[in-house]
């Protein structure tokens, strides 16, 4: 087991895939599966999906080295009753539409695809029944950090192969034990993270894209994870999908010599993800546990008060210019500890306790369509 970190672009990556299937005694044969990270929302930021460029090349590189047939395999992206982000949406916004037409590819809806249940120690999972019929998998992550679980590489890209239902579940219950459970059950044959345009901050959606020009390879899923953690300035033991599945036995952490050999291709100045994300002067959001229901919820409405705001005219005035720090909580929040002074909103069934707890209401739903949370906030703010 070992990790190819290399030094490449758009224009070497067919190279560095050859160099990496090589190093991997990696040969294609037959049908070959690609798990992608196609998690953006319209407007998708550059560094938020994997690469369609890098993507169409490892195809070529595939279809070239010897595999009769590609398959590339996603699903839809959660969202609320009033807005939608169905499989096609995402392909066409994200610019993967030339899949459709190319040569001796296939672009699979995964939540179309017949689910088959699999189970580990009280964990279990629907996935496509069709990935036991692929000659190998190749989970082919983004480099990004994420602020509910420090960074989301190949372990977390996983996640998109099980069915919607079970993504919400994984949110409300124990999300990194879940990731790591689902690497014991899933093993990709090769993982590749597209390290060329990555996102750093408030990843994996509200970050920005920082130019590393650099791609992974490798056949353990928490070497790599942890080699690009410590590349990036994170201790990777403190990750805890990473921690668990480690002792799980999904895969083993770098030892320290390989580590040092590596330190040539250390990051600087990569910064990291924080627990909320702040909006105008006032508003922090702290996602804490939530799924993208919930999440996409507050993003609407913010999208909705920005484009009106004389409509919203006393929510924007408080924003910008209140005095009194607002905070929108979504997700479990059962570590989260808030000043008492500061005005909260609660927002999503997960936060139920949490509110409870502090004497506050939330919208006891999951999720609640935009149009509820824009109201609550909205009533919660003109107090």
């Amino acid at each position: 087991m070992a990790v190819l970190v290399s030094r490449s672009s758009k224009e070497k990556a067919k190279d560095t895939f050859r160099e990496i299937f090589q190093k991997f005694n990696f040969v294609p044969r037959g049908q070959v599966f690609i798990k992608p990270n196609f998690s953006g929302r319209p407007p998708v930021i550059s560094g938020e999906n994997t690469d369609p460029d890098l993507l169409k090349i490892l195809i070529e590189t595939l279809l070239e080295n010897g595999a009769a047939k590609v398959f590339v395999g996603h699903g839809a992206l959660l969202g609320t009753q009033d807005k939608i982000f169905p499989f096609e949406k995402i392909i066409k916004d994200g610019g993967f539409d030339f899949l459709n037409n190319l040569k001796n590819t296939e672009l699979l809806d995964l939540d179309k695809e017949e689910k088959e249940l699999v189970e580990f120690k009280g964990f279990s999972f629907l996935i496509p029944k069709r990935l036991r019929e692929f000659n190998s998998y190749i989970n082919f992550s983004k480099l990004k950090t994420h602020m509910e679980t420090t960074v989301t590489l190949s372990l977390k890209n996983q996640m998109g192969l099980v069915s919607m239902a079970d993504r919400v579940q994984m949110h409300r219950n124990k999300l990194e034990e879940c990731i790591a459970y689902l690497g014991k059950l899933i093993i990709p044959t090769l993982s590749i993270v597209d390290g060329i345009i990555s996102m750093e901050g408030n990843g994996p959606h509200h970050g920005r894209p920082k130019e590393l020009n650099l791609l992974f390879g490798g056949n353990d899923m928490v070497e790599i994870d942890s080699v690009i953690a410590y590349l990036i300035g994170i201790d990777f033991k403190s990750i805890n999908h990473i921690s668990i599945a480690n002792k799980l036995g999904v895969g083993k952490y770098p030892g320290e010599e390989r580590l040092k050999e590596l330190d040539s291709f250390k990051i600087k100045d990569f910064k990291l993800a924080e627990k909320y994300e702040k909006f105008g002067k006032n508003i922090y959001a702290w996602p804490t546990t939530a799924c993208s229901r919930c999440i996409t919820a507050i993003n609407e409405s913010g999208k909705i008060i920005k484009k009106h705001p004389f409509k919203y005219f006393k929510v924007i005035r408080r924003i910008f210019l209140g005095n009194k720090k607002i905070n929108v909580v979504i997700g479990k929040a059962d570590n989260l500890k808030l000043p008492k002074n500061e005005k909260i909103i609660c927002i999503g069934n997960c936060a139920k306790c949490f509110s409870d707890k502090n004497g506050l209401k939330t919208i006891d739903k999951c999720p609640p369509t935009v149009k509820e949370a824009l109201e609550h906030i909205k009533r919660e703010i003109e107090k």
